[in-house]
């Protein structure tokens, strides 16, 4: 494992369901006109190609610049901690949060639970969030290291939800900086299939209660990544769907509320969607569901409001996965072998000026003409990958290479 120096760490770190609809929302609900034409997107800088690692420059200490790695974390020798459960506190991460003023206004009191909040990593760069409603549930049935199914002798990270009330997320211990790359593998996800059914619950009486009366079957899923304007951890679904900025990320649902391109067609679907998207900001949010989606499908970013996957994963592969921020644009990827596409790369790229990505402006320096929210406000910036639903998603996903590199 590479260590970066302290200059590094403090250059780069101090810098600064699915979280999809409930089953409310149908495929006819256009909340939102369509989006305007991307603009174009801007990258950093133009003679770097993303992805290709910087070369040596030709003087005496001289770099050319270009991403450098300063974080990662393969799982090899990690040992994990065994932190125990602490009573919730029930944060007050804002209106949508398990006590919220939007749910208090209802009647709604957050149930008695357990959290943890446990650092680790190479000088505690990550940090596990998890939440239980069951104290005697051992935080290794929910954070685990495991043998890689696909490649032996190789160790990964098991991440689970032994009950739709169990939610465990990964996050950066300290803020983003305003240039990364945040990449990692992600596979074997084992949340449901979006069929009629159990859809990977075990009783199949499971509810989104306290704070929605849905059926918490309807929908299964896990984030690959996202990026958030606020410190991940688990809450009720509601909340993140206000705190996302871009997101990858899959929810299993029925009846489908969703289009997965299949090469050819959009194909009304929950199985095993892959969703690459962007939250509109330059439209009003709805309550539940928060900004509406811009979403990466059939080659481009759709109307604003079309809920439309990608492809769909497979569930016994590994996916590279990476989100790259410049200011001014964010990068998705994803790479691996899909149901429809067979073998491939999917990357989309989006100018978040022009489109008002929520809450996209990280740092007090850029600039958001008309964005609906107060021009002197920004949003430090934070990735997470895992189970965020304290109300849903059941089941266990791996992860393996989580890396983060910073422009220099």
């Amino acid at each position: 494992m590479r260590r970066m120096d302290l200059l590094l760490m403090l250059g780069g770190l101090l810098a600064a369901g699915c979280g999809a609809p409930s089953e409310d929302r149908t495929q006819e609900e256009e909340l939102l006109p369509p989006a305007t034409e991307q603009g174009p997107p801007q990258q950093a800088p133009p003679q770097q190609a993303p992805g290709d690692e910087p070369e040596e420059g030709s003087g005496p200490g001289e770099e050319t610049p270009g991403w450098k790695l300063v974080r990662q974390e393969d799982f090899e020798s990690l040992a994990l901690p065994s932190p125990d459960w602490s009573k919730d506190p029930v944060p007050d991460d804002g209106p949508y949060s398990d006590q919220g003023s939007f749910f208090q206004q209802r009647g709604v009191k957050a149930p008695e639970a357990w959290r943890i909040s446990a650092p680790f990593g190479d000088q505690s760069w990550l940090t596990f969030e998890s939440y239980t409603r069951n104290r005697d549930t051992d935080f290794s049935r929910v954070a685990s290291v495991v043998p890689d199914p696909a490649r032996p002798g190789n160790r990964v990270l098991r991440l689970a939800s032994p009950a739709h009330t169990d939610a465990t997320v990964v996050r950066p211990s300290e803020p983003l900086p305003d240039r990364y790359r945040i990449s990692l593998r992600v596979g074997f996800a084992d949340f449901g299939n979006g069929k009629p059914g159990l859809n990977g619950h075990d009783a199949g009486n499971e509810t989104a209660e306290p704070w929605l009366s849905d059926k918490a079957t309807s929908q299964n899923g896990f984030y690959w990544l996202t990026i958030l304007d606020a410190l991940p951890r688990p809450h009720n679904n509601t909340w993140i769907h206000h705190r996302r900025k871009v997101v990858i990320d899959s929810d299993n649902h029925d009846p489908p509320w969703m289009e997965i391109f299949d090469g050819s067609r959009f194909l009304p679907s929950g199985e095993h969607p892959v969703m690459m998207f962007a939250l509109d900001g330059r439209e009003k949010s709805h309550e539940l569901y928060g900004p509406p989606f811009l979403s990466w499908s059939d080659n481009a970013w759709q109307p604003s409001g079309k809920i439309r996957a990608v492809d769909s994963y497979l569930p016994g592969e590994w996916y590279d996965v990476s989100i790259e921020r410049v200011p001014g644009s964010y990068t998705l990827q994803v790479s691996g072998r899909f149901r429809y596409g067979g073998q491939k790369t999917y990357r989309a790229t989006i100018d978040a000026a022009a489109h008002c990505v929520w809450h996209f402006k990280a740092t007090p320096e850029e600039k958001a003409p008309g964005c609906d929210w107060p021009e002197n406000e920004y949003w430090p910036e934070y990735f997470m990958f895992g189970d965020p639903h304290v109300n849903y998603y059941e089941g266990q996903v791996l992860y393996d290479d989580v890396r983060l590199e910073v422009w220099r």
